[in-house]
């Protein structure tokens, strides 16, 4: 049986430079742990600006940025409805990237403190 990470490899799909760069453009969106709390709650369904500003104690200017650049690289969208901006996932692909992510990191960090537990 093969596995998914010897699968992945003999697929070596080789992206041009300015797709590596697209990609990189995305990564760096969701590397700020403001922006993944921020994903987090909106997991949950449609969030107003204001919510998300109360759920994550960041100030409106800098919730406002945040989902600006996330909106940018396509990964929320934005509804207005009178005074207020809504705003939600808008490519599902980031729940499973972020479940892969998580998990990973949950596993290594298990298997760390195992280490740290085991001296």
């Amino acid at each position: 049986m093969q596995t998914r990470s010897s699968a992945m490899k003999s697929k070596k799909v080789m992206l041009t430079r300015t797709a590596l760069e697209i990609v990189a453009a995305r990564f760096r969106a969701l590397s700020d742990a403001s922006r993944l709390q921020i994903l987090q709650y909106l997991f949950n369904g449609e969030r107003s600006v204001q919510e998300l500003c109360e759920l994550t104690e960041l100030s409106q200017a800098n919730v406002s940025k945040h989902l600006s650049l996330l909106a940018d690289q396509g990964i929320v969208q934005r509804r207005r409805q009178g005074l207020f901006v809504y705003y939600s996932i808008s490519d599902n692909t980031v729940y499973d990237l972020c479940d892969l992510v998580c998990n990973s990191v949950g596993k290594r960090y298990g298997q760390v403190m195992k280490e740290f537990s085991a001296r």
